[in-house]
Formats: C-alpha cells, structure tokens, sequence
C-alpha cells in the first residue's frame, strides 16, 4: 500500500497534539500513511488548500481557518454547510470536500456527561462554537453566546449564573493557567466543557472540579473528531480507543 500524507492547516499550532493521535491510529491499522502539521499565514492558506487538489492525501483545519475554508472548497457535507465551517478535507479527485467532524464529537461528550441540561453559556464565536451551538440545538439544550467580538462576553456574570452547562468554546486556556471566566461565576451545579486540551485538567476544567462540579476536558472531543476524519479520508472504521489513550498519554492525563 502507498503511503498517504494528511496535513493540519492552522496558524499557531505547533501545540496540537493531533499528530500524536493520527499515528497511533495508523500503528492500529498497519498503515503506512503519515500525518504533519502545517502552519501557515491568512494569506498562505488558500494557495495551501489548492494544493490538496489531485493528491491522495487530505486536512484538517483549525483556528484560525475552518470558516475561510468552508468558503473555499468545492461542496459542502451538510453539517458543514449548516455552520459555515470545515474541520476536514476530503480529496476526490480535483474537488475538494468540506466535512465538519467537529459536530458528531461535540455530541458525544455533550452525552458523556450522563446527564440532560437547561441552558448552555458558549464562550466564543468561531467555527467551534458553531459546532457547539449547533450540537446543543440539537439536544434541545438552549444556549446563549458570550463573545468579544461582538460585545456580549461582559454579559457573562449576568448569563451564566442562569446557566447549568458553560462551554469553552475559546483557545483561553491553551497552555496557561488562564481562566476564560472568573472564578467567582463557577459552582457546583455548573457543569464545564473546555474544549481545550492542552493541559489536561485545563485550569477551568480543574476549578470547576475542585467545587464539585462535572467538567470535561476537550481531549475525547479531539480524539472524536480525528476519528472520524480518517474514516472519512480512508473509508473504513478507525478504533476510538489506541487514539484517546495516546492523547491522554502524550498529556499526562488518566482521564478527559
């Protein structure tokens, strides 16, 4: 079998761990393919994405490119379409194939917490939390979004305490000690989901715990999504488990 590359396409992404987690999924199935990171500029990216186009390899896409990208492929999945942002690129030939895996992840963690929930606060308005509004909507869970760019983010310690759920939807937190929130509108009967991975306990997932709330890390999140990404570049079934236990592994973490 021909080795296949699939690449990440990013900026400031040297952190991710998504390498680490596409390789014990490639030793699971025997596969000679590799997985690199590639960090390029605004302005680098689209000819990036070209690229792709006629070779048997294909990408994710993170911060800050997954709405950028969605506007440059060449069809959409439905999900994709629904939040005008792509996490995943599929290679068919010269057409480029925007997916979002991030969606189906989100819902899993969202269910891992064994519990249903009220009302969401999203923190954060990119592609992510656009995959998080979408996953809640679909559990019937109402949510409300706290973003800088557009002025609501001070609207947090009137939103969140009307809140059972709050989600990290935002990069605050990658490695630092950084709480997006202040630590006086956690409590107990407030559940967390940072997406962030990177440490894992983040420092919100940590407080959150240390009051005796339910928090999760984004480790299963990222796990999840790489998943199903590689089913789709290979068209087979990937094993969840190799995947999340090097991540948790390569992060010094027992548990998401």
């Amino acid at each position: 079998m021909m080795g296949r590359t699939f690449q990440l396409f990013g900026h400031g992404i040297a952190y991710s761990a998504s390498p680490v987690i596409m390789a014990a999924a490639f030793d699971a199935l025997s596969l000679p393919h590799r997985y690199v990171i590639s960090d390029v500029t605004e302005r680098e990216f689209p000819a990036t994405l070209e690229a792709l186009r006629g070779s048997n390899g294909g990408a994710n896409v993170t911060v800050p490119y997954k709405q950028t990208a969605a506007e440059l492929v060449d069809e959409l999945s439905e999900e994709a379409e629904r939040l005008g942002a792509v996490n995943t690129i599929e290679v068919r030939g010269e057409r480029l194939i925007g997916h979002n895996t991030d969606y189906p992840a989100i819902l899993d963690e969202l269910d891992a917490f064994g519990t249903s929930f009220r009302r969401a606060a999203i923190l954060g308005a990119g592609g992510a939390a656009a995959a998080v509004m979408l996953a809640l909507q679909t559990r019937g869970i109402e949510s409300v979004t706290l973003a800088r760019r557009d002025g609501t983010w001070e609207a947090a310690p009137a939103e969140i305490p009307d809140c059972d759920l709050l989600i990290n939807a935002t990069p605050i937190g990658t490695q630092s000690a950084e709480l997006p929130v202040a630590r006086e509108l956690l409590r107990a009967d407030l559940a967390v989901f940072d997406l962030v991975y990177r440490p894992t306990p983040t420092a919100l997932v940590a407080a959150a715990r240390e009051l005796g709330a339910p928090a999760r890390a984004g480790a299963g999140m990222l796990a999840g999504q790489g998943r199903r990404a590689l089913e789709i570049w290979i068209g087979q079934a990937v094993p969840a488990d190799p995947m999340l236990t090097a991540l948790l592994s390569t992060l010094g973490a027992s548990h998401v």
